[in-house]
């Protein structure tokens, strides 16, 4: 005899809770990004208000992202400028007193070498993504590769080990900007088929999202 199934329906205070964490998942992204945007752009109009003429700080104080705009149209200007003789001769001899001084030199040439490849997406050395047997074997964990030719380091090693090493870089979950360089064999790399953009979403996201989830959000 045959027997009918019946669907049970939520109880009301699981189908509230289901709700509500549907709800916040929705909301919060669009919230977080709003008030990093607003933090951005306020934190760039008090930098640049006082720098103003008196007669335009009132209207820069009271129409927010006037500051920024303000920011945006000056280093367009020095960017311009810095590419002809007397911008280039500046930028030289600023560089040449900068280097004489010993912690200073340090921080901007870091600072500007990170800066150079924000500016020149292009030229950026995170080409390939790989999997690297890190911190121990049978561990794994995303790096990526930022050059190959490491001859001038690797010289002596690479003689004695008789395989080319190349320079990987595997960051630190959930902040990329951490992470440790790494000379390793490319026979001890296992290729990713995803692009860097993508690796380290996964590594933000402490590798909850997926690449279903990848397509899905483009």
């Amino acid at each position: 005899m045959p027997t009918s199934k019946t669907t049970r329906r939520p109880r009301p205070l699981t189908w509230l809770r289901n709700s509500f964490l549907a709800g916040v998942a929705l909301v919060l992204p669009f919230v977080v990004t709003v008030w990093l945007v607003w933090t951005f752009v306020s934190f760039i109009d008090h930098q640049v208000f006082p720098i103003l003429p008196p007669q335009l700080q009132p209207l820069a104080e009271n129409t927010p992202g006037v500051g920024l705009a303000v920011a945006l149209v000056a280093l367009t200007l020095i960017g311009a400028l810095a590419g002809n003789l007397l911008g280039r001769f500046v930028l030289r001899e600023t560089e040449r007193v900068i280097g004489n001084l010993p912690i200073v030199r340090s921080i901007y040439g870091g600072s500007k070498q990170i800066f150079k490849q924000v500016a020149a997406p292009e030229r950026t050395s995170f080409k390939e993504t790989v999997l690297v047997e890190f911190p121990r074997p049978g561990v794994w964990a995303i790096g990526f590769v930022t050059n190959e030719a490491t001859g001038e380091v690797t010289g002596p090693i690479q003689t004695s080990l008789g395989e080319e090493l190349i320079a990987v870089y595997v960051p630190q979950a959930p902040i990329p900007t951490s992470g440790f360089l790494l000379y390793l064999p490319r026979s001890t790399l296992i290729h990713l088929p995803i692009g860097p953009e993508e690796a380290l979403k996964r590594v933000i996201s402490l590798g909850i999202v997926r690449q279903e989830d990848a397509i899905a959000g483009k």
